[in-house]
């Protein structure tokens, strides 16, 4: 085969879309996105959520299918568009790894819809959002929790008495004392969500002036 012949077949062989076909594809990422949206939306658990950083990942879907559609109407363009997007370099910091798999998802639910395989792209994105649902309410096996007392001349031994009561774990992570008050931080761990009830014993223990407890996470404290 000549150069003539190959350079032939690479501007003769390029895929037509219609406008029919593109706006059912556009309109079929749109509905993927959304299930993407809303699955972001209830599996939230950060301090705040990120309505803008939701919204961009049904345009960054979006932005997918249409490089996708530009790669297979042509194969000029495609070899264009793989040097094209081997420079660009996305250098904005995501604070939550979770967050990381949302982008990795949208993109890849993008580029199956924009190579029309839109039984994969429904089936991956139903199945990857229901498996994200179970796993955001499945109930935490136990709980940690950092208990903050403060007051003067405290009563150690009566607080272990009332913690080992109520935890299945506990130890002082922290204890500051000056001559006119003491604070005290335990890390305790519960089998289910802490009883309120143990702030009314611990505020009546001789010596304790103010008690607070915050959850901890790995993300933030509170």
């Amino acid at each position: 085969m000549t150069k003539e012949k190959i350079f032939n077949y690479f501007l003769t062989n390029n895929a037509n879309l219609g406008v029919k076909m593109i706006v059912f594809t556009m309109l079929a990422a749109l509905v993927i996105a959304s299930i993407i949206y809303v699955t972001y939306y209830n599996t939230h658990k950060g301090v705040a959520y990120n309505k803008g950083f939701n919204a961009s990942l049904i345009i960054v879907l979006l932005i997918s299918v249409v490089i996708m559609l530009m790669i297979s109407s042509n194969i000029v363009i495609s070899l264009g568009m793989v040097g094209a997007l081997s420079i660009v370099r996305f250098r904005t910091a995501v604070k939550d790894s979770r967050d990381t798999i949302f982008i990795f998802w949208s993109i890849t639910e993008g580029l199956c819809v924009g190579s029309l395989n839109f039984k994969l792209a429904f089936i991956t994105t139903l199945f990857i959002s229901i498996i994200l649902l179970i796993l955001t309410n499945l109930p935490k096996l136990n709980c940690k929790y950092l208990l903050v007392i403060t007051g003067n001349n405290i009563d150690n031994l009566a607080i272990e008495k009332i913690l080992n009561t109520y935890s299945t774990h506990n130890k002082i992570r922290s204890n500051n004392k000056n001559e006119e008050s003491q604070e005290i931080i335990y890390e305790i761990r519960t089998k289910k969500e802490l009883d309120a009830n143990i702030v009314n014993e611990l505020v009546k223990t001789k010596g304790i002036e103010t008690v607070n407890y915050v959850i901890e996470s790995s993300e933030t404290v509170g």
